[in-house]
């Protein structure tokens, strides 16, 4: 029988709503002089160091991995402050070293990217469109919810912000779970049921188009939580297998869940700021921005997927 999560969850470093704002010192972090002095004396060949080049970065970066994403509130941001001396070509080459000690780069996509930009291209996620390629909000989610196995941990560089809008947005799964399993626990077992997710046609000849996997998982006393709701809306018309009218209500009522203030940490990333987050279970999204005329200025994320080895150890 499959197992699932039947009690509400009371630790605040799970179960955490929009007051984590008011509790950055959980999650919001800076290297310190020592490791950005570490980095100024190889600064002329960072783009050509690997993970284990840097000792102090990498122990500080170890230690946020064990005590925030594993053992904290799921996410930390460095803050680009603390890097305001260095180009943004060796920011760039500081954010990737510190995604590769936190794990593997996944290849994201059919044209074997490793890192990706987030911008607007003038898709829309109606017409096929993947949510990173759109201007578009809303769509809380985690990434590569089309993915058999999804990465462990999403992570971000902002690059330029946007001129209006485009405010990065955080929940828990722990707390999404905990208010259906108070306000409807008629409809929880909806979502530990599978789902097919739309591969946006990146997937291999012979290959199914679509995933078949559960919202929610639990195991190993861990809750997973895999969602975008447009994936699951196309998946269904792909394999001509309708949602039933309690399906989609149950999405409907999670959409709208999703969507209260109060269930959402708000916080706006400026150019420099890193976030890394949880995958499995951290929820993101963003509000839908405006660019500035100035192709220079339009906003941009670069993003990396990883995969950590020891995640389930």
């Amino acid at each position: 029988m499959k197992e699932t999560l039947d009690k509400i969850i009371t630790d605040k470093h799970l179960a955490w709503n929009k007051t984590l704002m008011d509790k950055k010192q959980q999650f919001v972090v800076e290297l310190s002089s020592e490791i950005i002095e570490e980095i100024v004396k190889r600064r002329n060949e960072l783009d050509k160091l690997n993970e284990n080049d840097l000792p102090l970065l990498k122990n500080k970066i170890l230690d946020f991995r064990r005590e925030i994403l594993l053992d904290g509130v799921g996410l930390f941001i460095i803050n680009g402050v603390c890097l305001k001396n260095f180009s943004l070509k060796e920011k760039i080459s500081i954010y990737m070293l510190i995604a590769k000690i936190l794990g593997e780069l996944i290849i994201q996509n059919i044209q074997q990217e490793k890192i990706v930009e987030i911008k607007d291209v003038g898709k829309s996620m109606k017409t096929g469109g993947r949510y990173h390629e759109t201007r578009e909000g809303g769509s809380h989610h985690t990434d590569s919810p089309q993915w058999k196995e999804v990465p462990d941990y999403l992570s971000l560089f902002c690059v330029h912000d946007a001129k209006k809008g485009g405010r990065n947005l955080f929940l828990s799964a722990y707390t999404i779970h905990n208010r259906i399993f108070n306000e409807r626990n008629d409809l929880l077992h909806i979502f530990y049921e599978k789902f097919h997710f739309d591969k946006r046609g990146e997937f291999k000849d012979g290959e199914s188009p679509t995933v078949f996997e559960p919202i929610f998982e639990f195991k190993d006393k861990r809750l997973y939580f895999r969602y975008l709701r447009d994936y699951i809306d196309a998946g269904h018309d792909i394999q001509n297998e309708p949602l039933s009218q309690y399906q989609k209500d149950a999405l409907t009522y999670l959409d709208n869940l999703m969507r209260r203030d109060e269930m959402i940490m708000r916080y706006d990333l400026k150019p420099g700021d890193m976030v890394f987050s949880d995958n499995h279970w951290i929820v993101h999204g963003r509000t839908p921005f405006e660019d500035s005329d100035d192709q220079n200025l339009k906003r941009l994320m670069l993003r990396t997927w990883i995969r950590d080895k020891k995640y389930r150890i």
